[in-house]
């Protein structure tokens, strides 16, 4: 096995929204083991930062990824506006790539103007960048089911290089219509987190979180979920794939932990936790 140079950064805040769980407290209590799962199938967030006219017309993922941007950029106690940002989607907005291919396939081929400007990849990081005011760079990736690792690499390789704090998103929504038999997922999820730069001669304080990262030459396959509730959220939803690295943040006490995920035909990402 071969490895790149590694990458550190610390995990200052966490948001995360989906089934059965509206924020990172909620679903850590429920994977360590005290607390309780109901799949309550919630019509998606609400989140206040967006002015409430351009709320009504956000659709899903942005409504997804605009709420738990705000929930983990509140817990790492940094202003959004401080925060350059990552945003990922493996499938981007399908309700509205439905919408917009049903429509074309009509006579009239009368396209909303709203549906059409929302339907953009990076939707999400333009309502979160302006509802917050926030003048830092913004990037949106696309990896399809290997979003997540393509994801965090990016957001690494940024944070490193201009030694700043940075907000990472991972939203997706249901499949819909047509595209349900070839994408299956049929529920919401988002995730986010807050990372900052963390170099060879920082000094930890208890309590910190350190994630380092560091590409591998080797093939992996996913690793298995323990959580048997989110199975199915871990395998049809690609955003969701960052929750085997939840399930180590849980369970993570005083001590380490590591996980692969794959990244390419040829290489795969190691993630290593560590507590302090």
């Amino acid at each position: 096995m071969t490895a790149c140079a590694s990458m550190s950064c610390r995990i200052d805040g966490i948001g995360v929204w989906g089934p059965g769980f509206s924020n990172w407290p909620i679903l850590e209590a429920y994977i360590a083991g005290s607390g309780q799962y109901e799949d309550d199938q919630a019509p998606g967030p609400k989140p206040e930062i967006i002015p409430s006219n351009e709320r009504r017309r956000a659709p899903l993922p942005v409504r997804l990824a605009v709420e738990t941007s705000w929930q983990a950029s509140q817990q790492a106690g940094i202003a959004p506006s401080a925060l350059s940002c990552v945003f990922s989607s493996g499938f981007g907005d399908i309700d509205i790539t439905h919408y917009m291919c049903t429509t074309l396939n009509t006579e009239a081929k009368q396209l909303s103007p709203t549906k059409f400007h929302n339907s953009v990849h990076n939707a999400p990081a333009g309502y979160w960048t302006i509802s917050t005011g926030c003048m830092q760079p913004a990037s949106s990736v696309a990896g399809f089911k290997e979003s997540t690792p393509v994801t965090l690499l990016e957001a690494m390789a940024q944070l490193v290089t201009e030694q700043k704090p940075s907000l990472l998103t991972f939203c997706d929504g249901p499949a819909k219509g047509q595209l349900i038999p070839v994408l299956i997922n049929d529920q919401p999820f988002a995730a986010s987190l807050v990372l900052s730069p963390f170099n060879s001669d920082d000094e930890a304080k208890k309590g910190d979180t350190l994630l380092k990262v560091s590409v591998q030459q080797n093939v992996v396959e996913w690793p298995a979920l323990k959580t048997s509730a989110l199975q199915s959220l871990y395998t049809n939803n690609p955003s969701a794939r960052i929750l085997c690295l939840f399930e180590k943040l849980a369970n993570l006490r005083d001590g380490s932990s590591s996980i692969l995920m794959p990244l390419s035909t040829e290489t795969s990402l190691l993630l290593e936790l560590e507590r302090g």
